[in-house]
């Protein structure tokens, strides 16, 4: 019922974004009017007391493999994080956003389809296809703002909206390198418009409940957020169930504290080329180490470390393309179940058939050092080819 309910709001909002881009009749010529002298540009307009977002995702992903599980590691782990079936349409995401502006605001966002599994946060159970993404209470003080509640993470290039992204699927970093969201309170301290100073303390990796009686997680971030080059710095320190790897079936287990260092730089070339450069370093203590087979060898420190490149062009106001290429290493197989060093470069062009609604297809190929797919006979292979497309509409 959860999902037929948000699905009307976004119905409707749809209906409603439909109505208002009818166009309106034309206006009848004017006769040239005397050269005057340029207007003083107008202020930045207030953000309205109340504004709601959304969009709908739908993808269809075929892997060169045609075993039903080819996007899945031999393991059973996915190999994406949510494109994960093969050759069968999925309803990614149905998402309804409202945001209240002001000294005191907040907002609410939630998440129906199948990305909704992926991103509910311990202790929800998944599989019921909703998820509360964000829900959370703000209040601003001069350049003072606190958030208290459910918020994304700060860390990585990619973010979970699939709109604010430039490919159909999702980097190795965005599932494996960094957490979803947190529960908690942060403060951002912003004295100029370009500079940002960020503290908060929260539950962790993608959890509501907490850890118990383990260290709470601590953050702390500096952003430059220039018109050319802007560059955003991020940590996260404290106590994690060690059981809470990626796509785990988590609950309560011993502790280890979990480290992780998240730097993103972008560099607007030109008003059409755009360059992002994403890195992340993390540490979990006390884990289950696992060989290039996937076979336990104890326990100790896993490491893992990542670096992702994008370049964006837009060619015509309707026409984009964008390159992604990175490497991941998961030394001691914490985050994938593979001891493994693991590559992937992603070419995806997006049209916008108007303006709430776009066209994505992608073509991508994943490598690893080690063989981690099984093709439909069970032989076990180190790479992987797919194609994908995406449609988005937005409201």
């Amino acid at each position: 019922m959860k999902i037929i309910a948000l699905a009307a709001v976004a119905v409707s909002a749809l209906w409603a974004t439909a109505a208002a881009a009818q166009p309106a009749a034309p206006s009848p010529p004017r006769a040239a009017a005397a050269a005057s002298p340029a207007p003083a540009p107008s202020p930045s307009p207030t953000p309205r007391p109340w504004q709601t977002t959304g969009f709908a995702a739908a993808s269809l992903t075929g892997a060169s493999n045609r075993s039903a599980s080819a996007l899945l590691f031999a393991n059973g782990t996915p190999s994406r994080v949510f494109d994960t079936q093969n050759r069968v349409p999925m309803l990614n995401a149905i998402n309804v956003q409202l945001v209240k502006n002001g000294p005191i605001g907040g907002k609410i966002e939630l998440t129906a389809g199948t990305n909704a599994d992926v991103l509910a946060s311990y202790p929800t159970a998944n599989g019921d296809g909703f998820d509360v993404t964000q829900a959370y209470l703000s209040g601003s003080s001069g350049p003072f703002t606190l958030q208290l509640g459910k918020f994304a993470t700060l860390a990585g290039a990619e973010v979970i909206e699939d709109p604010a992204d430039v490919n159909v699927s999702r980097s190795i970093l965005f599932g494996y390198a960094v957490p979803f969201t947190h529960t908690g309170a942060r403060l951002t301290y912003a004295p100029t418009a370009l500079w940002s100073l960020i503290a908060g303390v929260n539950n962790g990796w993608d959890d509501t409940k907490g850890n118990g009686t383990g260290n709470k997680t601590g953050e702390l971030g500096i952003a430059y957020n220039g018109s050319v080059v802007a560059v955003a710095l991020q940590g996260y320190a404290g106590d994690e169930r060690v059981s809470n790897a990626a796509w785990s079936a988590t609950g309560d287990s011993p502790l280890g504290t979990r480290t992780l260092l998240d730097t993103v730089v972008t560099y607007h070339a030109t008003p059409k080329l755009t360059f992002v450069a994403n890195g992340d370093r993390g540490r979990q203590d006390d884990a289950t180490l696992v060989n290039g087979a996937g076979t336990a060898t104890g326990a100790g420190t896993a490491t893992w470390f990542g670096v992702a490149g994008y370049a964006t062009y837009q060619f015509t106001p309707k026409l984009s393309a964008a390159l992604r290429g990175e490497t991941f290493d998961d030394a001691g197989g914490y985050r994938t179940g593979y001891d493994q060093h693991w590559h992937e470069t992603t070419l995806t062009f997006a049209y916008a058939l108007s303006d709430p609604l776009l066209l994505r297809i992608e073509g991508r190929a994943d490598g690893s050092n080690v063989p981690v797919w099984a093709d439909a006979n069970g032989t076990l292979r180190s790479s992987l080819q797919s194609v994908a497309a995406q449609l988005l509409v937005k409201f």
